[in-house]
C-alpha cells in the first residue's frame, strides 16, 4: 500500500483553523415560542367551518362528573391517555355560509380571570383575527346558552365586540334576565352580568331572540336540546349533503360521557334532561353520519361519534389542507 503524502503547510492550515473554531461563540438555542395555534379550518359541502379556541382549563374529573364512580374515571381516563386534572378545551365555531359569517357562541371575552375556571382564557377574538377574519366581519351571533364562557365576549368594556353583528339567542335562556321574577333562583346572581352583555345589542336594535326549532339562515337551524341549561341550544349545520351539529355543553367531559351518557354534568340545571338530549343527539349522528362539534370536546372539538360494543366512541376529525378557491384569490380554503 502506497503511503499518502501531506503537504505541511495544509496541516499547519488545518491546524490552525480548528484553534479558530475553539474560540467561535456558541450559540444560544432558539427561545421556545410557548403559543399554540388557536383554530381549525375544515370543509362542510361548500361552507368553511372554523373552529376558535378560547382557552383551556384544567378541571378535577370528579368536580365536573359527580356522580362518576372511581372506576369510570380511572378507565375512562386511562382509554383516552389523560390524567387528572382534566384540560378542557373552551370552543367556538365560525361558519362561513358564502353570503354570511356565523359565530357560534363568543368564549369568556377575558372576564372573570380571576377564578380559576376561566383563568387562561379569553383568547377567541386573538384567534378569529390569526383564521383570517375580523370582528366587524361577523354578521351574526347564535348563543348556545348563557355559561359565562359562551356570552363573555360579546362585550368588550360597555360597547359591542361585534358591532356589525345581530345577536340571535334562544327565548328559554334570554327569558333568564329579561324576567328575572320567573326565573330560578340559581340565576339571581348572573342577572346583571347577562343583562350587560346584551345591553349594547338591545339598545342597538341589533338583538333577536327565537323560539323551538327554526332555522335562522339558509344551511343554519336551531336544535332544542334544553336540559345543560334550561333553553340549551344546539345548531345544525347542512350543505351539500353534509351535516354538522353544533352541540354546545352536551359533552363537557369526552373520555367519560362518550362511554356513559347518563353521567350528568355537575353544571347541568337538568341533569337527566341533559342526559336524554346528550344520547338523542349521539343517535342522530351515528344514524346520519353527521359531524359533532363540542364546546368542551378538546380542540377542535370536531368529529364523528361511533357505536359498538354497547357503547360510543369519539372520533377527532382527520386533519387536512383543504385546496384553495382560485375564483376567490385564493383566499378561501375548500
Amino acid at each position: 500500500m502506497s503511503k499518502v503524502r501531506t503537504d505541511p503547510a495544509v496541516l499547519a492550515l488545518f491546524g490552525i483553523a480548528l484553534t479558530l473554531c475553539s474560540f467561535i461563540p456558541v450559540r444560544a438555542s432558539a427561545p421556545m415560542s410557548r403559543t399554540q395555534p388557536g383554530f381549525y379550518r375544515m370543509m362542510l359541502g361548500d361552507f368553511e367551518v372554523t373552529a376558535l379556541n378560547d382557552g383551556v382549563v384544567n378541571y378535577p374529573t370528579a368536580r365536573v362528573l359527580p356522580t362518576a364512580t372511581s372506576d369510570q374515571i380511572t378507565v375512562g381516563l386511562s382509554e383516552s391517555g389523560l390524567t387528572d386534572p382534566v384540560g378542557m378545551s373552551y370552543n367556538a365555531f365560525l361558519i362561513n355560509t358564502h353570503s354570511k359569517l356565523v359565530l357560534i357562541d363568543t368564549g369568556t371575552g377575558g372576564k372573570h380571570d380571576d377564578q380559576p375556571e376561566f383563568h387562561g382564557t379569553g383568547r377567541l377574538m386573538a384567534n378569529l383575527r390569526a383564521a383570517g377574519y375580523q370582528p366587524e366581519q361577523i354578521d351574526e351571533i347564535y348563543i348556545t346558552h348563557l355559561g359565562p364562557d359562551h356570552v363573555g365576549g360579546l362585550t368588550l368594556g360597555t360597547e359591542r365586540a361585534f358591532p356589525n353583528a345581530i345577536l340571535r339567542a334562544p327565548k328559554g335562556e334570554v327569558d333568564l334576565f329579561l324576567h328575572p321574577d320567573t326565573a330560578p333562583a340559581w340565576t339571581k346572581s348572573w342577572t346583571q352580568f347577562w343583562a350587560a352583555l346584551f345591553a349594547p345589542y338591545l339598545r342597538a336594535g341589533r338583538f333577536q331572540r327565537f323560539d323551538a326549532d327554526i332555522t335562522l339562515t339558509p344551511g343554519i337551524r336551531a336544535l332544542a336540546t334544553h336540559g345543560h341549561a334550561p333553553g340549551h341550544t344546539s345548531y345544525v349545520v347542512e350543505s351539500k349533503g353534509q351535516t354538522l351539529i353544533v352541540m354546545g355543553d352536551l359533552v363537557l367531559m369526552g373520555a367519560l360521557q362518550f362511554a356513559v351518557p347518563s353521567l350528568g354534568s355537575a353544571f347541568d340545571a337538568d341533569p337527566k334532561l341533559a342526559a336524554q338530549q346528550r344520547l338523542r343527539v349521539f343517535k342522530m349522528a351515528v344514524r346520519d353520519n353527521y359531524w359533532v362539534a363540542g364546546g368542551h370536546l378538546t380542540f377542535p372539538g370536531i368529529g364523528h361519534i361511533r357505536a359498538g360494543e354497547g357503547r360510543y366512541f369519539w372520533i377527532p376529525a382527520n386533519y387536512s389542507i383543504p385546496e384553495r378557491d382560485s375564483s376567490e384569490g385564493g383566499n378561501v380554503p375548500r
